[in-house]
């Protein structure tokens, strides 16, 4: 364990890189079942998508938060959390920021449904609006919770 922990901490950057790479295309290749399960038509590419998402989203955070515990330990958790509580600015911007690419998004899509109903955002174009809207919100958690605990006591670049 020692000879690991002396490389990560000469090489954090490339740790980092090559841990979140393996988690998220280790996860991707679990929930595919291995390199062999690759969807061949577009139907299951489409099934599967929801579930390749998570570990694709989440092999960046969670190495982030790894190498944090390998590098700074239990100090490093500790600044870790008293950095996340603390608010730098005001609500207003964390909507601002949260908000605009939703909002630039749907407008775009917006205009080109004028020309093409392809476009149509999906919340317009599905029955079933509620469990979109909580697939959504669950990935927005998900996304935000475990971005949130790479922060700067990690090698993470963010």
């Amino acid at each position: 364990m020692t000879t690991i922990r002396a490389f990560v901490k000469r090489h954090p950057l490339l740790s980092f890189y090559a841990l979140a790479f393996a988690i998220s295309w280790g996860g991707i290749l679990i929930v595919v079942g291995g390199p062999g399960g690759f969807p061949g038509t577009k139907e299951q590419a489409e099934t599967l998508m929801p579930f390749v998402l998570v570990p694709w989203l989440a092999g960046p955070s969670v190495a982030g938060v790894l190498l944090t515990g390998l590098l700074h330990g239990r100090e490093g958790f500790r600044d870790l959390l008293a950095r996340m509580r603390r608010w730098r600015v005001g609500a207003r911007w964390y909507a601002v920021a949260l908000l605009t690419a939703q909002l630039v998004f749907t407008g775009v899509l917006l205009a080109l449904s004028l020309t093409s109903t392809k476009f149509l955002p999906s919340i317009l174009a599905t029955s079933d609006k509620a469990a979109l809207l909580l697939m959504g919100i669950a990935y927005a958690l998900v996304g935000v919770s475990l971005r949130s605990w790479a922060g700067r006591g990690s090698p993470y670049p963010g």
